[in-house]
């Protein structure tokens, strides 16, 4: 018998994070960036306790560069104010049971974005390095990463 027809449809877990003007516009930037995924760079350092990372346009299109740059910050924005994203999946679900005790640290580059994600407990780190591992797989395989649970990764798309 073939079981995969079986697997489970997406639970949301914490809720949609709401379909409103703000939902629609974080969704639309996030949207773009999967679609034009070959157009993005993204490099990180580990660091003691969290890391570092880079996202760069290398063709300095600054209309995707905003696009960055306003997608890292609207990211942010409902992070803090506890507007859930991708609540369906477990890693987002738990990031944001703990989003108290994460540090997030922006630099706007010309070409980009700096983020700095740090935490003081080692589980929180390990949660860290797993998102970080989510979005290098959203600039590497775009949507077809996008439609996973976190990390993607290629040898689990049937």
């Amino acid at each position: 018998m073939d079981f995969t027809k079986f697997k489970k449809a997406k639970v949301f877990q914490r809720g949609r994070g709401g379909r409103d003007a703000a939902h629609l516009a974080d969704e639309k930037l996030y949207h773009e960036l999967l679609e034009r995924h070959t157009e993005i760079e993204r490099t990180t350092t580990e660091l003691e306790n969290g890391i570092e990372t880079i996202t760069r346009i290398p063709s300095k299109d600054e209309k995707l560069i905003k696009i960055l740059q306003e997608h890292a910050m609207g990211m942010k924005k409902r992070f803090d104010s506890n507007r859930a994203i991708r609540s369906w999946d477990p890693l987002f679900i738990e990031l944001f049971d703990h989003r108290e005790q994460i540090q997030m640290n922006s630099t706007m580059l010309d070409d980009g974005i700096k983020v700095t994600l740090t935490a003081d407990d080692e589980k929180i780190c390990e949660l860290i390095k797993r998102h970080d591992e989510t979005l290098h797989a959203f600039v590497n395989y775009g949507f077809k990463a996008a439609r996973h649970e976190s990390p993607y990764r290629p040898d689990e798309d049937n």
